[in-house]
């Protein structure tokens, strides 16, 4: 069984064993005010760390002062602390410049993305992990419930933190075309080379 948030941050923790950041703060907060991408659905929390931010968007968030370290080793058994964790891997992917997708696109951007995954998704066979609303993949492809029909899996950030998800992925990522969609999902996506959706999604928050 491979838990992928779980592994994620084991894999933080080796990258920072001798970088010397582990014991640096984080901060976790809302902005209520701040848009979100059109895929995923909930409140944008965002980490801060070393003067970048990131965001993943969840219905679960957290506001607190933490540290990277404080994820090594935790059982990460809710909705919103794995959802703290992948936030924090992504503004540490983001801080290490592994990973250029901190945040969603400007709305001006919304249907040029629509129409761009719509057309690369036309005619297959897809199964959705995680609520992306009526924007999603029901509007673009035939959405099936069946996994074993399916020619393309679509994860968001939710569907992301869910604890089966990791097994999931690894089970069928050489069988069909694996999609990690929005930049809830880009730190995790960078961590493991797995295809990522988010053309126009932005490094910084204006």
């Amino acid at each position: 069984m491979m838990d992928i948030v779980v592994d994620a941050v084991k894999r933080i923790q080796d990258l920072s064993e001798h970088g010397g950041c582990a014991d640096a703060g984080v901060v976790l907060d809302v902005n209520p005010n701040a848009k979100i991408c059109q895929f995923e659905q909930g409140a944008p929390m965002s980490a801060t760390f070393g003067g970048r931010s990131a965001v993943f968007t969840t219905f679960d968030p957290i506001r607190a002062p933490t540290k990277i370290a404080f994820m090594f080793g935790a059982p990460l058994d809710s909705v919103a602390v794995r959802g703290a964790a992948v936030a924090i891997i992504n503004v540490i992917l983001g801080f290490l410049c592994m990973s250029r997708v901190l945040h969603p696109c400007r709305e001006s951007s919304h249907a040029a993305c629509h129409d761009e995954i719509r057309r690369e998704l036309a005619g297959k066979s897809l199964y959705c992990i995680g609520a992306m609303g009526k924007s999603g993949p029901s509007a673009f492809g035939h959405v099936t419930q069946n996994l074993s029909d399916a020619d393309v899996i679509i994860i968001n950030g939710e569907g992301l933190v869910a604890q089966d998800t990791g097994d999931l992925i690894e089970a069928n990522r050489q069988r069909c075309r694996v999609i990690c969609i929005g930049p809830s999902t880009a730190g995790i996506a960078r961590l493991y080379e797995l295809e990522h959706w988010c053309p126009y999604g932005r490094n910084c928050q204006d």
